[in-house]
């Protein structure tokens, strides 16, 4: 990948909106008619601020043509608060604050060409504009940096001294740090997506611009990037696809800007041609996505159009957020980095990520990558217990998002535990009652219920994994245990093979099985699902199935595979479970597991 090459995909992406730019001279551009928490002018200044992210580094190297001439009279109108386009005021936590780091980075990366194309009279609005964000209180979370971002820029470029704001908001991040480059964003249950696109994103970016100015400060946040990378780099597969988990996944290519800031300031010249393959490739997978809409625009989703996944705050400009990843396009021409050999980064098999709450592991060669987390979940926003709180995660299946929790088919309840009291009300795993992380498992204790009480151990191993389940009820209830989504397209496009106890489930991304290694579940398929799973349009998925008494205690033991391969046909593990531990084998592998606690 040249510098031209990487050019080529960032005006793929903008071109077909660069005309809605062109012309007109205001900064709000209407692409969508969906809704948001935020009032329908917010939506259009996203969509043009956005595109700033990408804009930003474009610019570094391009001289002035029409349509930065145009970026400038659309800034103009949207600082102007005595014009009908002004983008508005800021009256406490709101989403304009967002979408002042993309212009701050866009004015600190081109500030000769912002001075030149903008009258003294815009830029003093455009610092009005953009100081109030220093009047009032920010979202206690990954949105400090915003103020740190345009506190740069007022201070950079406009001699503003914002200082002690910077260092007030940097003590707060500073709280938020786990080690070995890891933060959590704001709240201890949330570790995601945000760490490497907002938090470590925007600290490349300070160290970008303020390496001389505060060196001691910008050596410690390059430490912490070296750290974060060494890990981060394993939510990757072979095909440059990253774990789809957490919120915000809408963002999309924003899964690589990390990697595009890393880049940038070549933090760590050993692991420079990893980092440029997984920029690469997740680029390049994305693009060949169903991700545009028939004007080009990007589309709310992740693999395909999807309102169903989405946030509260997903507006039909969002998605634009991914040009972050583009912040490269400022590094010059001639630099060596854009003649380097990408070399790619193998994923370890497993791996525990204990700042994460997660295990990692790979299969295939490194062609999937897992996540088996927990103890995280974010309330606060939509889906979060299926962003969050699934026993597993996966690049090749994806996740089902739920329809609603009434009736168990609309709750897309794959690869987690779902309960009902036969009232078709299902519960599933929110918050953890407590929780703990080892190198071949992860334990977990919540009660969807003050009488009932569910803990689980889940076990990787290579394809499979297992779960254990205690299950302690003063109620009478109905338990499902949901294994791996497949793509259903057709009554021919998926093959099964069933006994009483197991399901076996084939389609054209690979196979999916569920097994009960006690015989104390029933095997069954799920009814066709649309618009859940992230990754397909429509799935099946196989599930286990089992009732409770009031006053029993149960142990369930059950396996769950997922597999490239498109044979119902699979060797199944050996599973021992005696004097309480659990051995499993197979192919000279074996794990020995200590399962007291249960």
């Amino acid at each position: 990948m040249d510098k031209l090459q990487f050019a080529e995909q960032f005006i793929k992406i903008v071109q077909p909106i660069e005309p809605l730019l062109l012309n007109q001279t205001t900064g709000l551009v209407k692409i969508g008619s969906s809704g948001t928490i935020y009032n329908e002018k917010i939506r259009q200044a996203e969509t043009f601020l956005r595109l700033l992210w990408g804009y930003a580094g474009y610019y570094k190297e391009q001289p002035i043509d029409a349509l930065f001439k145009q970026l400038i009279l659309g800034i103009a109108e949207g600082v102007n608060p005595k014009g009908n386009n002004y983008w508005g005021d800021v009256d406490g936590v709101n989403q304009l604050m967002v979408e002042m780091a993309p212009l701050a980075v866009f004015v600190l990366m081109n500030e000769e060409k912002v001075k030149t194309e903008m009258c003294i009279e815009d830029q003093k609005n455009m610092i009005s504009w953009l100081d109030q964000i220093n009047l009032y209180q920010t979202a206690d979370n990954n949105w400090r940096f915003f103020r740190i971002l345009v506190n740069c820029c007022l201070d950079n470029c406009y001699g503003l001294d914002r200082q002690n704001q910077i260092e007030i908001d940097f003590q707060r991040i500073d709280s938020f740090y786990l080690g070995n480059g890891w933060y959590y964003d704001g709240v201890p249950q949330q570790i995601d997506y945000y760490i490497s696109f907002a938090i470590q994103y925007y600290s490349l970016l300070y160290v970008y611009f303020y390496k001389e100015k505060d060196s001691e400060r910008c050596e410690k946040l390059l430490k912490r990037a070296k750290k974060f990378a060494q890990t981060f780099r394993y939510w990757f597969d072979t095909e440059g696809r990253g774990i789809p988990f957490g919120r915000s996944l809408t963002y999309r290519f924003a899964q690589a800007s990390f990697w595009s800031a890393y880049l940038l300031v070549q933090v760590d010249q050993d692991f420079l041609a990893e980092a440029k393959w997984i920029l690469k490739n997740n680029l390049r997978h994305w693009l060949q996505r169903d991700i545009f809409s028939k004007e080009g625009f990007l589309k709310i989703g992740y693999y395909y159009e999807n309102l169903v996944m989405a946030e509260e705050y997903n507006g039909p400009g969002s998605p634009y957020w991914g040009l972050k990843s583009f912040i490269l396009l400022a590094l010059p021409k001639s630099h060596n980095l854009w003649e380097m050999q990408e070399s790619i980064p193998m994923p370890k098999q497993q791996h525990l990520l204990a700042e994460a709450q997660m295990i990692l592991t790979s299969n295939q060669n490194g062609k999937e990558v897992r996540c088996y987390p927990t103890g995280q979940y974010v309330e606060t926003h939509t889906h979060g217990e299926a962003k969050y709180s699934k026993f597993v995660y996966s690049t090749n299946f994806g996740f089902n998002v739920s329809k609603g929790l009434i009736g168990w088919e609309k709750g897309g309840f794959d690869n987690v535990l779902a309960v009902s009291e036969d009232d078709q009300f299902y519960r599933v795993r929110t918050k953890s009652d407590s929780f703990s992380l080892a190198e071949n498992y992860i334990y977990t204790k919540w009660k969807p219920w003050s009488d009932v009480i569910i803990e689980s151990f889940i076990i990787p191993f290579e394809e499979w994994h297992f779960r254990i389940h205690k299950i302690k009820s003063n109620r009478n209830l109905t338990i499902t245990d949901g294994g791996f989504s497949v793509l259903w397209d057709g009554e021919k496009s998926v093959s099964r093979k069933a006994n009483e106890t197991s399901l076996n489930v084939c389609s054209a991304i690979g196979m999916s099985g569920v097994i009960s290694l006690d015989d104390k579940m029933s095997a069954h398929l799920s009814q066709r699902l649309s618009n859940q799973n992230l990754l397909y349009n429509c799935v099946v998925f196989p599930y286990l199935k089992a009732k409770i008494s009031a006053g029993e205690e149960q142990l369930f033991v059950n396996g769950f595979v997922g597999s490239f391969e498109k044979s119902l046909e699979v060797v199944k593990p050996e599973i021992i479970i005696a004097e309480q531990k659990v051995i499993i084998k197979q192919s000279g592998n074996i794990i020995e597991i200590d399962v007291k606690e249960l």
